[in-house]
């Protein structure tokens, strides 16, 4: 592997391993460190070699004699594995394969002259790597460099071993900040996105009645009874964009939108669909002086004395209403169609005819745009007939709109 020594590829994963060990692991680490590191090991033994049963047979092999209990081993009948060594007696796990039954083990102790490491296969090369490293490495973190105190169990630890519960903690830590961020802003956006919703909720429930007057102002049928929406959504979008994504991005909840848009819709179209206030005795099969002095009583509902013209001599005012001192023209359109500029002309020359302040233009049906700009330029509101009860209160705190189209 390119930047990575073949050598080392067992103490990495050893290493790997020892980081996931528990205090515990270094004490037990400290009481298996009787047994050699090579243990398991293949070893093979010389032809004839003497081996013994007991390791106190063993030792008396080293004087020339073949106490009971020790017999010449065949080199080539079974497969040897180091277990230990104590001085210079080695212990042996002999294993013989049996037909039909699986194979046997024994246990023989032989001397360190008639024995040596077997050369190893892959596997066991493999093995054998990943028992230095791992050791190694568990001796670095959590054992004791004194020979003495690992084998007793005593005395403090050395290396970095010291520094393990904190490494716990860290780590537990870590995973558990892993583990708990998607919790945490799957919360915070569900925050976020309540947060918002309030404020659409808020703001649309404030301009309730407009927006039912609205609708019913530009959901308009054609000739067959079919409803025509594409006005009135127009209108839902507008007041989308000038009023609640506005308020949004004051918020900091610019980015809910793109969420919150289908359902800020709905919401806009259930209060827009809500009951209104009053019935609407206004209809297309109305006649038109009915529906002046309709909008007169409106008006006289609202604290003005309303007068309706004369209808030949009205010169482009229908009503004429005064209050407090403030006199105002008004212009009444019953249409089935959009409103055009000439109304707007109209009420004009009538406020300067009569010396009015305000100038109104009042209908069922919408406006063109062509007379909002209009009415804009020439300081004309265009009003629904639902809206002439609230108009005072709308003039006397100083709306800044020329109209309301």
């Amino acid at each position: 592997m390119t930047g990575v020594r073949k050598g080392n590829i067992a103490r990495i994963a050893g290493l790997v391993a020892a980081l996931c060990l528990t205090g515990a692991h270094g004490a037990g680490a400290q009481a298996t460190e009787t047994t050699v590191g090579d243990a398991g090991a293949p070893y093979r033994i010389v032809a004839h070699a003497p081996g013994c049963s007991t390791a106190t047979a063993a030792r008396h092999l080293a004087h020339g004699a073949t106490p009971p209990g020790c017999h010449r081993m065949d080199a080539t009948a079974q497969r040897w594995t180091l277990l230990s060594r104590e001085g210079d007696v080695i212990a042996l796990r002999g294993e013989t394969p049996r037909a039909g039954a699986g194979r046997h083990e024994r246990i023989m102790y032989f001397r360190a002259s008639d024995v040596a490491p077997a050369a190893p296969g892959i596997v066991e090369w493999a093995r054998r790597r990943w028992h230095d490293g791992s050791t190694a490495i568990r001796g670095l973190l959590f054992v004791a460099p004194d020979t003495t105190a690992r084998a007793t169990g005593t005395g403090p630890r050395h290396g970095l071993s010291r520094w393990l519960p904190y490494w716990r903690g860290a780590l537990a830590a870590g995973l558990a900040m892993l583990a708990g961020w998607p919790v945490a802003r799957g919360i915070i956006r569900w925050r976020r996105g309540r947060r918002a919703r309030a404020i659409c909720a808020t703001l649309i429930a404030r301009h309730a009645d407009t927006l039912r007057l609205r609708r019913r102002q530009l959901l308009a049928r054609n000739s067959y009874g079919v409803a025509k929406p594409e006005k009135w959504h127009r209108e839902r979008d507008e007041f989308a964009t000038t009023i609640l994504r506005p308020a949004l991005r004051a918020a900091g909840l610019g980015a809910q939108w793109p969420r919150l848009g289908p359902w800020a819709a709905a919401r806009i179209e259930q209060a827009a669909d809500g009951p209104v206030p009053r019935p609407d005795i206004v209809g297309p099969g109305m006649d038109p002086l009915d529906y002046e002095q309709h909008c007169a009583a409106e008006l006289r509902q609202d604290g003005w004395r309303a007068d309706t013209t004369i209808g030949s001599g009205d010169q482009g005012a229908d009503i004429v209403a005064t209050r407090r001192g403030l006199r105002m023209v008004v212009q009444c359109k019953l249409y089935s169609r959009t409103v055009g500029n000439e109304a707007v002309q109209q009420v004009s020359a009538a406020r300067a005819h009569y010396g009015a302040a305000v100038a109104v233009v009042v209908s069922n049906a919408p406006y063109t745009r062509a007379a909002q700009q209009l009415a804009r330029t020439n300081g004309v509101w265009l009003l629904h007939h639902d809206e002439l009860r609230g108009l005072s209160r709308r003039l006397r705190d100083g709306g800044t709109r020329a109209t309301s189209a």
